[in-house]
């Protein structure tokens, strides 16, 4: 007995109940607030351009929405993973006898328009036949000082056995992009300590970690009068320049209203030479660096490949585009050639699209949408398999 009575097996035994109050509780909160491995690595790191209007980077496991009703009534859906990128849960560990790749690029590589198993990541790891474990860094809105950083970071610490760094007509020919000053130092969720503290730690400073059943979903798009649409401060000059209907789908979100005048703008930047700056020998350093093999791939637009679009494109973009009749010849694939010549010099595998797009568009095969500017699920599902075939069939692939 001790001094109060108490004797030495009661208090072992109130021992035991509060050791095993706080491991039941701690059980609980790791299965409803699920962390990832790597505190310091997220989506929000490499959005430059950000539709969300917040200041930390919690949108990891949230439905992300995207639609363009003029085209079709589907809305997309896009499943986060823990690093919010539109995938399944990264592992750092590959698993054993596995091989890893890693796609890189804008929204053409994150899949918009299509459902999540019909992307271009997606469609070279089931061409592969799941031989490859296929990661999709796809973001929307960036561009290469995005796609270099997270070269810098992911490439390191998920060590792909190849990356793809996909690179869209529309990435090039503005602004020489800026080369990354660090390659990521990881930071992991140490096991030992509580979740109740992480939660804590994490809300702080980034805000709430997601419930793992979270059912918010948010469109990427935002209608007036959110500051990200740019009809909410733009409407009397922009409605001159695009129709009725689609001004008003413009402004609702159901239609990109960042579209006014693409084709315009794509006509000046697309017969511009490119600045690439030192955008390739930095991927290649980085891949050699940390034995990953490097590949570039051009996507084109659409109108570099057929006239056929012209005809919806216009209808957001009534008068600065009245003289552009064609951009499908040479004068239009000046970023394909230094691009290629680049490569060449440095000994990168390249794959362009263009002419293997062209020639099924050439066909009738229309494998982008009519008025939204990405590809139908048809369309990444063609290009995941021929990225594939290209990868495996060439030996100096």
């Amino acid at each position: 007995m001790t001094a109060k009575g108490i004797s030495i097996k009661t208090l072992r035994n109130i021992l035991f109940y509060i050791i095993g109050v706080f491991l039941f509780q701690e059980l609980v909160f790791r299965f409803l607030f699920p962390v990832p491995e790597i505190s310091n690595f997220d989506r929000i790191n490499y959005m430059f351009l950000s539709y969300d209007n917040i200041g930390f980077k919690h949108s990891s496991n949230k439905q992300r929405l995207w639609q363009s009703q003029p085209d079709t009534s589907a809305i997309f859906k896009h499943h986060m993973n823990r690093y919010a990128f539109r995938d399944k849960e990264w592992e750092v560990d590959k698993p054993k006898g596995q091989k890893r790749a890693l796609f890189i690029g804008d929204s053409f590589v994150e899949g918009i328009m299509a459902s999540q198993n019909q992307t271009i990541p997606k469609s070279f790891e089931q061409a592969s036949q799941n031989s490859y474990e296929v990661f999709n860094g796809g973001m929307v809105g960036c561009g290469l000082p995005a796609y270099l950083q997270l070269a810098a970071d992911a490439i390191p610490t998920f060590k792909p056995d190849v990356t793809f760094l996909c690179i869209f007509a529309n990435d090039l020919g503005k602004s020489q992009p800026r080369v990354p000053e660090y390659f990521l130092e990881p930071n992991y969720f140490k096991w030992y300590t509580p979740r109740l503290v992480e939660i804590f730690n994490e809300f702080k400073t980034h805000g709430p970690i997601l419930f793992r059943w979270h059912q918010e979903k948010e469109y990427y798009l935002k209608p007036v009068p959110e500051k990200y649409n740019p009809w909410s401060f733009a409407k009397d000059t922009l409605i001159t320049e695009v129709t009725t209907e689609l001004g008003e789908q413009m402004q609702k979100a159901s239609f990109n209203p960042f579209l006014v005048n693409a084709l315009y703008k794509e006509e000046k930047y697309l017969r511009k030479k490119p600045k690439l700056g030192h955008t390739l020998p930095f991927f290649k350093y980085t891949c050699d660096k940390f034995h990953s093999k490097p590949i570039v791939v051009y996507i084109p637009s659409r109108n570099q490949l057929s006239d056929y679009y012209l005809q919806f494109e216009k209808q957001y973009c009534l008068n600065a585009c009245y003289s552009i009749k064609s951009l499908t010849g040479m004068r239009y694939s000046l970023h394909q050639k230094s691009i290629a010549e680049q490569c060449k010099k440095l000994g990168i595998s390249f794959i362009d699209l263009t002419s293997v797009l062209k020639e099924q568009e050439s066909l009738g095969n229309h494998l982008y949408w009519n008025y939204d500017q990405h590809m139908k699920e048809r369309g990444y599902t063609f290009v995941g398999e021929y990225i594939y075939k290209v990868f495996i069939s060439k030996s100096n692939l």
